[in-house]
């Protein structure tokens, strides 16, 4: 084989090899719908705006997720927790926003329907917070749910109904006759114990205060 043979050759596969990377590091398009735009006169200068809308929207979304992804891998290989911090400054972070980063990344990873992986692009990062206050359930109706509409509106009204529930629960839970003759009790117990009382009727008071 000559030496413009093997030199072609070897072109041929750089350019694969590019051509591959690129495919790879294309951006996904998550978000599929936009709302509609009528801030214009014009009918095409309308869906022109859509169109840069959707591309801004899709782009937040891959950079999000990619950011994730990043900081997961980091996260599992740097173990030592001060060296992770030190290089989310390093890199111009702060711990709680790669945190926000990466749920969203894990998020999209477990969803199973083109609809759901919309969805995740789509979410702010305090729904991403309250999807994990109850991360199972809310999983499970993220890959069920029809459109981003109908999963915001369930992660909506979803807590507030589940608070009142854990406020329920533990109205029923707190055994109140525990208090009976807290005074005369009190007397039988070392100083030490009644030191730990003191304060704790303090921060119940407080918590009733509030």
């Amino acid at each position: 084989m000559g030496a413009i043979d093997r030199l072609r050759r070897a072109t041929e596969g750089a350019s694969k090899e590019v051509i591959e990377k690129e495919k790879k590091s294309e951006a996904l398009e998550i978000i599929k719908n936009v709302a509609k735009i009528e801030f214009c006169e014009t009918k095409e200068e309308n869906e022109f705006l859509e169109v840069k809308t959707k591309e801004i929207l899709n782009l937040q979304a891959n950079a999000s997720i990619q950011l994730g992804k990043i900081f997961k891998e980091v996260s599992e290989k740097i173990q030592e927790d001060m060296t992770y911090c030190q290089w989310l400054e390093l890199v111009g972070f702060n711990r709680m926003t790669a945190l926000r980063h990466r749920r969203r990344f894990e998020l999209f990873e477990n969803t199973s329907t083109d609809t759901a992986k919309e969805i995740v692009g789509s979410l702010t990062f305090r729904e991403i917070e309250k999807i994990y206050k109850n991360l199972e359930e809310n999983l499970t109706y993220l890959n069920t749910s029809n459109s981003v509409i109908e999963f915001k509106m369930f992660l909506k009204a979803e807590n507030p109904i589940r608070s009142e529930e854990i406020r329920k629960e533990i109205g029923v839970n707190i055994n109140f006759e525990i208090f009976n003759n807290i005074k005369e009790k009190i007397q039988y117990v070392d100083d030490k114990r009644k030191e730990e009382i003191e304060k704790l009727l303090l921060k119940i008071e407080k918590l009733l205060k509030d």
